[in-house]
């Protein structure tokens, strides 16, 4: 569920929601308020809400690939 298959839709695993999440941390933002705006924006888009977990199962792979940083209670995005 790491990237799309022939039954998981792009926008539905894990390097999908990665890429809207980055694309969300245009500053810094808690962990709540950007689960908020994503699902807010998958809501627009007319997509499923996905479950916390899995959101936390995005933002560990970000962290573990150097995309992200939590620091002082907040995510910040790498190479800004």
């Amino acid at each position: 569920m790491l990237m799309p298959t022939k039954h998981v839709k792009t926008e539905n695993a894990i390097i999908g929601i990665g890429a809207d999440v980055l694309a969300l941390l245009d500053h810094d933002k808690t962990v709540s308020r950007l689960f908020h705006d994503l699902q807010q924006i998958r809501t627009e888009k007319q997509l499923s809400t996905i479950h916390f977990d899995w959101f936390l199962l995005v933002v560990d792979f970000l962290f573990s690939v150097g995309a992200v940083r939590f620091e002082q209670g907040v995510l910040k995005k790498m190479n800004q």
